[in-house]
């Protein structure tokens, strides 16, 4: 069985950087996804690990823009799957 990854789903483990923030410091960050929390997540660059806020970040990886929305990022890594119907998850395999 293979599964593919959504992005908006599994973030952890994914290549990814900042491409707009309403902190203009931390824009063009890039790094691996370690940890994630439900506000934060935890990028591996190469100048250490940086903790970044989800909620004022635009996020995208080699796929394209994370979808960031309220109703989907902002929740814990496990609460994202539990939005999946059986559809979506039966597409994932």
């Amino acid at each position: 069985m293979k599964l593919n990854t959504i992005s908006e789903f599994d973030l952890i483990g994914q290549e990814v950087s900042i491409t707009n923030s309403k902190n203009m410091e931390i824009v063009g960050i890039k790094g691996k996804v370690i940890m994630e929390t439900k506000n934060m997540i935890m990028l591996d660059t190469q100048n250490g690990k940086k903790n970044i806020p989800k909620d004022i970040c635009q996020f995208s990886n080699n796929q394209g823009i994370i979808d960031t929305d309220s109703t989907k990022l902002s929740k814990r890594p496990h609460e994202r799957l539990e939005m999946l119907d059986w559809h979506e998850i039966l597409e994932l395999k």
